[in-house]
């Protein structure tokens, strides 16, 4: 009831924020009123549509897994209930709370319509597009969640692999877009619209920019699908999410037989580590424990160093692609723009996960009572933890900020040649005459200082995924909390940032404290923060890299204060839980 109550006014407090901006003129029109009430719209179904990309693979991932942890799932093998049956109940019993969400929010969508602007069939086709979506995802979580003994492990893989192909399928959709015509900015859909729901929102709703051909020469079904990218969109998440929860229900009894539980990776550690020599521990034992335990994990490690080569290659590519004149500094700085985005959503959503199932999990398979026998101290404890996983996430981590940083040392380095179309119009000398600037790919003072507020921020995400650990009893329920949390300090803090945009020294802080917020600043000042990048170039970079540093401060003070918190209630709060399956 909570989620609900806070999805609902979420997506009520974006809406109330969006007409108070749209009626904040002291004279408007008619069309105007349209023009603003389709804006808002756009980004409610957008932002809605992000809230279901990270809500349903927490719901949905540890549907199955879940019963083994009470142990009961060998008892639901035994009964008449038939494997497809398992799947459908823990699908459609699950998708119902992602359902009631969305039609609770459907009043809200409709809301926008009073202003005009959105048709009611616009209206109803987003929350179409929005439930085959959670559709498909559920179906997909199922899937991976039988062929996993541990929910967190498929909610993670899963989060990161949904926006990696996000990602993935609208850059490539960026880079092959053609223009209607010659030097026009409106551009013909491409065979991957339907194959992205993101890309099928802009479709339905910018159909000016992004129009869809009356005729393809491609064969059928995909000049099909080209034509028809929502009933696409549609016909292609009902035959994959049927085809998933067929291959599910196939593979779902084998979660109950125990002959091959360990695989051969496991069989090979597992006779490698009998023969190895004890390694001595060196400095916190907490943080070495994490460390090594961690490192060992060949799935873990592919993970990482594969998330650091992906995204690491794709940034070098750009850049080339940029100064060989293959692409636009505008399409460089836009697919840049996303692929950082991407980026924090994976490296936060790590951190809070592994953070989250750390005390939780030592708590659910008994170690942590063994702990808490020994001499080590609560400060000892959540320190070493910090610690260790912080440097077990650190290549991941430094994946964005090695992106912004090497592209604020391009722009200062040669600043007239990192331009982008961006102008804005500023007003110099005592005549007040107009003096059009052109605005760099990005401000190059707190792109470069975009590692001191991203590492405070994830060390805070860290911190809070461990508080909740040490106060829930089990790992999904710490992970919940947790990501919930974080979405709604940053989600708040982002739409703080839309109406003090323009004060001059308000707005750069509240947009840095916001990892998202902050990437727009950066990158596209022109229209995240306006009114500060009127002031100049120059001015621009001393105010937002003045708010990063504030930024850095708060994040730094805010986990600093949440682990000496921690540290206090840590031995009655894990005593009370210790035992606790």
């Amino acid at each position: 009831m909570y989620i609900r109550w806070t999805y609902v006014a979420l997506l009520g407090a974006v809406l109330l924020l969006g007409l108070l901006s749209m009626t904040s003129g002291s004279s408007f029109s008619l069309r105007d009123l349209a023009a603003g009430s389709a804006s808002v719209f756009t980004f409610l179904a957008i932002f809605q549509l992000i809230l279901i990309c990270v809500l349903t693979p927490i719901f949905m991932s540890g549907a199955i897994a879940k019963e083994s942890d009470p142990k009961t799932w060998d008892i639901l093998l035994t009964t008449p209930i038939s494997p497809l049956q398992i799947v459908l109940g823990n699908i459609f019993g699950r998708l119902f709370f992602i359902l009631a969400l969305l039609i609770g929010a459907l009043p809200i969508m409709i809301v926008t319509q009073f202003f005009g602007g959105v048709p009611l069939r616009t209206i109803l086709l987003t929350q179409v597009v929005t439930i085959l979506l959670a559709f498909v995802v559920a179906s997909a979580a199922i899937g991976m969640s039988v062929t996993r003994t541990a929910g967190r492990k498929a909610a993670v893989s899963f989060f990161i692999l949904t926006v990696l192909y996000i990602l993935v399928t609208y850059t490539i959709d960026q880079l092959i877009r053609v223009p209607i015509t010659a030097g026009a900015s409106a551009t013909w859909t491409t065979l991957l619209t339907p194959l992205n729901p993101f890309l099928v929102l802009e479709a339905l709703l910018q159909p000016s920019g992004y129009i869809v051909p009356e005729t393809s020469n491609l064969p059928w079904p995909l000049g099909w699908i080209t034509t028809h990218p929502v009933a696409g969109w549609a016909w292609i998440t009902i035959v994959l999410s049927i085809s998933i929860i067929t291959w599910a229900s196939l593979q779902v009894r084998k979660l109950g037989n125990k002959s091959d539980t360990n695989t051969f990776w496991q069989k090979f550690t597992q006779s490698t580590l009998e023969d190895r020599e004890p390694r001595a521990v060196s400095g916190n034992p907490i943080a070495w424990r994490e460390r090594v335990t961690r490192h060992r994990n060949i799935g873990s490690n592919l993970g990482r160093w594969g998330f650091v080569c992906l995204f690491g290659l794709a940034f070098i590519l750009l850049t080339t692609f940029l100064y060989t004149k293959t692409i636009s500094a505008d399409i460089y700085r836009d697919i840049m723009l996303y692929l950082v985005i991407g980026e924090v959503l994976i490296v936060g959503f790590s951190a809070i996960t592994i953070s989250a199932s750390s005390i939780a999990k030592e708590r659910e398979d008994g170690s942590l009572d063994l702990l808490l026998t020994t001499s080590i101290t609560p400060k000892l404890y959540l320190g070493g933890k910090i610690r260790g996983l912080i440097m077990h996430l650190l290549p991941m981590v430094l994946v964005p900020c090695v992106s912004m940083l090497l592209i604020g040392l391009l722009v200062l380095a040669n600043p007239d040649g990192n331009a982008v179309s961006d102008t804005l119009a500023i007003t110099v000398g005592d005549d007040q005459a107009a003096q059009f600037i052109e605005m760099p790919i990005a401000l190059f003072g707190p792109a470069i200082l975009f590692p001191a507020v991203f590492i405070p921020f994830v060390a805070f995400c860290m911190t809070l995924g461990l508080l909740w650990s040490m106060k829930s009893k089990s790992s999904i329920g710490a992970i919940v909390a947790s990501l919930i949390f974080v979405f709604i300090l940053v989600a708040g803090l982002g739409m703080c940032a839309i109406p003090v945009s323009n004060v001059p020294y308000m707005g750069p802080v509240i947009s840095a404290l916001s990892p998202i917020a902050n990437i727009f600043a950066v990158l596209s000042p022109a229209t995240a923060v306006p009114t500060i990048a009127e002031t100049g170039v120059y001015e621009a970079n001393l105010a937002t890299s003045i708010g990063t540093i504030v930024a850095c401060m708060f994040w730094s003070l805010l986990s600093w204060g949440l682990l000496k918190s921690m540290t206090v209630s840590f031995v009655p709060t894990v005593r009370r839980l210790a035992g606790i399956q």
